[in-house]
């Protein structure tokens, strides 16, 4: 990113405004998989109704476990039409959550409470449908990693505020403020943002594409060899249905007539 692009000076009163903005009480600390939960309902949306998001899910749910394999439409019906871009968080909430059971194989993480903190942020990010937002948000708040969690909903504030270039995307602008912001203040940016933008909207949202759910086969990476032969094989059918349309068509048999069998002979007098 061109340093010429960013105005500095506003940047940093922007984010010297947000800090200050922040609660004087520390939330409550949770386990890593429940602040994952957690993220993922509250990125892009306002504390009151990703409150009553997390509500409903523990008051239906048994456990983490059955918040895994409830398919992602169900979980989007929960939560109810009006949510903000239910279906594409529910399905990148499934995929997480079963990736995480892939690895651990059950719906807990303590064995990170064991790795450097150079680890722990690099394992989040790996995880199947995560986004910048949740797997910043549980390696700041669970782990004390330096990590700032960049939503659309910040990312347009920002822009709005002349602070960064419309033209950034949300991995580009999360790295710009993370050299920023000291590991110190990450925690008070956080939830200052979330305390100061909690009434404000954007006027229109960029179009959110569908992210896949974990009970459906997931598309073919790009490139992938998989990919390629899916890319062939869709060619290679399409040719022949072409070839198929363009030929002549044949024109139709006629029905062979049958030559009449001759009369039998009459039956010899007796």
């Amino acid at each position: 990113m061109n340093k010429a692009n960013i105005k500095i000076d506003v940047l940093k009163k922007t984010l010297s405004r947000l800090i200050k903005a922040a609660p004087a009480k520390a939330p409550e600390p949770v386990d890593p998989v429940t602040r994952i939960i957690r993220a993922f309902m509250e990125y892009d949306c306002d504390e009151a109704r990703s409150t009553v998001a997390e509500r409903k899910i523990a008051e239906n749910m048994v456990d983490h476990n059955e918040l895994r394999v409830t398919p992602a439409i169900e979980l989007a019906a929960l939560l109810g039409a009006r949510y903000p871009f239910a279906e594409s968080r529910c399905a990148a909430l499934h995929r997480t959550l079963q990736s995480i059971f892939d690895r651990e194989h059950q719906m807990r993480l303590d064995r990170l409470g064991e790795m450097r903190k150079t680890e722990i942020r690099p394992y989040f990010q790996s995880l199947a449908g995560i986004t910048p937002y949740v797997e910043a948000a549980v390696s700041l708040d669970c782990y004390g990693v330096h990590a700032v969690p960049m939503d659309t909903k910040l990312l347009l504030w920002l822009v709005s505020k002349d602070a960064l270039p419309e033209t950034l995307d949300l991995k580009t602008a999360q790295q710009i403020l993370e050299k920023h912001l000291k590991a110190t203040e990450a925690a008070d940016f956080f939830h200052g943002a979330r305390h100061e933008l909690e009434g404000w909207s954007p006027k229109s949202w960029p179009q959110v594409a569908k992210v896949p759910s974990p009970i459906l086969a997931p598309p073919p990476i790009e490139g992938s060899p998989e990919a390629i032969a899916k890319a062939k094989a869709a060619k290679e059918l399409a040719a022949k249905e072409l070839a198929a349309k363009d030929a002549p068509k044949e024109a139709p048999k006629k029905p062979e007539v049958k030559a009449k069998e001759a009369p039998k002979a009459a039956a010899k007098k007796k």
